[in-house]
């Protein structure tokens, strides 16, 4: 015993305090071998720094300098859930086992109270916040949408009733899952917009004069002296072709975009147009094209990259037949 009390002495004589020591209070039933592994150091630097010569003589109530640098507290807390351990709330922050413990006065890493709540260090990486998603209000008639904070696009899109592959293709998104917060999504293709806007101008063709010559009338002789004009017959004049008809110009209604095999079909958009009815459509590609059906033929009609159409056709896939079959039970 003598001679650890001796060694402590000349350990005090050889080292001084530590500058950045920090002071704690020994609890009752401490034992200095608590206090050191609690803080991570040995007994014998315990001793060496707090003059003790019986390490078995600690004294509750009483205070000891410990090394630092000293832990402190950040704004962080933690409530102590069933299951957890202080080795899993320390990882989940980042921080030491045993700054926890010295912030918190444990006295054994192996024994956390559930319900407690716990001090963390200034140092501790707290979690972000879940996220909480913002519902969309659709607004009736519009072309385009800015995204709110909490807004994704698969929210966008199911609030204006448009597959989520469009809106992407739409707006040329190279991620979808970064779409920023004040970003403008348009909801149709500008340019498919305004091919339905010119589409819709309705035909205007001049009138034709028809421009007769004059008819001789011929004299008959009835009778000596007197004679009764002929009436010239009229003149006949060939009408020039009359040009395909074109939808006409009506007020732009709210999408409402049904799926059709790869087709995806504006329903709330049909026209009509020389006899048929013709339909903003978007392909498996996204890209916009023109769809039309002839109810009386029961025929489909669609144009191409180039923007004409192509040959009319009796529906040969389900899809096509489905779509034929809605239309024409629709009463327009």
């Amino acid at each position: 015993m003598r001679c650890t009390a001796l060694a402590a002495l000349l350990l005090t004589a050889w080292f001084p305090l530590s500058a950045t020591a920090a002071s704690v209070t020994v609890r009752s039933g401490e034992t200095l071998s608590d206090i050191a592994n609690r803080y991570g150091v040995s007994v014998g630097t315990l001793m060496r720094m707090n003059g003790i010569r019986n390490p078995d003589l600690v004294q509750a109530g009483s205070r000891l300098q410990v090394p630092g640098p000293t832990v402190t507290a950040g704004s962080g807390r933690h409530r102590v859930n069933s299951g957890e351990t202080l080795s899993s709330i320390a990882s989940r922050y980042q921080v030491r086992s045993r700054d926890l413990m010295a912030l918190n006065n444990l006295r054994n890493a192996n024994h956390v109270e559930v319900g407690q709540t716990l001090r963390l260090p200034s140092n501790a990486v707290m979690p972000r916040p879940a996220f909480k998603p913002v519902a969309v209000t659709p607004i009736p008639g519009a072309t385009e949408h800015t995204v709110a904070k909490g807004q994704t696009l698969t929210q966008i899109a199911k609030a204006y009733k448009l597959p989520v592959a469009s809106l992407i293709s739409i707006n040329q998104l190279s991620d979808p899952n970064k779409v920023e917060v004040g970003t403008r999504l348009y909801l149709t293709d500008p340019s498919f917009q305004t091919a339905i806007t010119t589409q819709a101008q309705p035909a205007t063709t001049k009138p034709v004069q028809a421009k007769a010559k004059p008819v001789q009338t011929k004299a008959v002789q009835t009778k000596p002296g007197q004679t009764k004009p002929v009436q010239a017959k009229k003149p006949v004049v060939k009408a020039k072709p009359v040009e395909a008809a074109k939808p006409k110009q009506t007020l732009a209604k709210s999408a409402d975009w049904r799926t059709y095999g790869p087709l995806q079909v504006d329903w709330g958009n049909w026209q009509a147009m020389g006899g048929s009815q013709v339909v903003p459509t978007l392909n498996a590609q996204g890209q916009a094209l023109y769809l039309a059906v002839n109810c009386s033929a029961k025929k489909i009609n669609a144009t191409g990259a180039d923007g004409s159409w192509k040959t009319w056709e009796a529906p040969k896939n389900r899809f096509e037949k489905d779509l034929v079959k809605d239309r024409c039970q629709v009463k327009v």
